[in-house]
């Protein structure tokens, strides 16, 4: 049973994470357009007029992000695997490791659990490829680094 609330405020974190990521990104572009905003009564000059088409692009690249870090935090949402203990490694298990701790489902940097560091990665992540499917006991490795599977769940 502790396994499971552990996952349960695994899953937690995570979202609250990512949600931040979501809250940030947006704070940035509204800073940015407000930024550019300047009185109605002004004519526009060639330097603001090229300032704004930076902040433009600027945005657009954030919104991007925005965009990518939105289907994420969905994704995450819609994980059910913290309802159970699983016997293999697939998105949403917690994976302990030799030297880290994982938990495969997005990415994101390194986060604590109740006093456990976890480093959260992506289902797209090389290493994901990896680990995925491994059992207790098991190892798996990139580029040179090689981690066994003390547990997972």
């Amino acid at each position: 049973m502790e396994k499971l609330n552990f996952k349960k405020r695994v899953m937690e974190e995570a979202v609250r994470r990512q949600e931040s990521i979501v809250s940030d990104f947006r704070q940035r572009i509204k800073e940015i357009r407000e930024g550019e905003q300047q009185p109605q009564d002004e004519p526009v000059e060639y330097d603001q007029q090229g300032q704004e088409d930076e902040s433009a692009l600027v945005i657009n690249r954030i919104g991007r992000e925005l965009d990518f870090v939105i289907d994420e935090l969905d994704f995450l949402k819609q994980m059910r695997t913290a309802d159970n203990i699983l016997d293999e490694v697939t998105l949403g298990a917690i994976v302990i490791t030799d030297s880290m701790t994982f938990f495969p489902s997005v990415s994101l940097e390194q986060f604590e659990v109740d006093g456990q560091n976890l480093f959260g990665i992506s289902k797209n992540a090389p290493l994901y490829k990896e680990m995925k499917g491994k059992k207790k006991g098991d190892t798996f490795g990139l580029n040179g680094k090689s981690y066994k599977i003390l547990d997972l769940y």
